[in-house]
């Protein structure tokens, strides 16, 4: 049976190695940018298609009209 010595030190090995993986406070701030520049796009491109649509939506009933 392994002591609390062994088992810690096991442990703490374990949290070394996962830790490595979790992201940090910098890696946060960039995914952070990043989606504030996606959604960005995303509405300016959202609003674009709703300007475009209406446009056409103006030209057909102006053609039909």
């Amino acid at each position: 049976m392994a002591t609390i010595e062994q088992r810690v030190t096991s442990l703490e090995t374990e949290f070394r190695t996962e830790l490595r993986h979790l992201a940090t406070k910098a890696d946060l701030v960039e995914l952070k940018s990043e989606l504030r520049g996606d959604l960005l796009k995303a509405v300016i491109g959202l609003a674009t298609l709703q300007v475009v649509g209406l446009g056409a939506t103006a030209a057909i009933v102006k053609l039909l009209g």
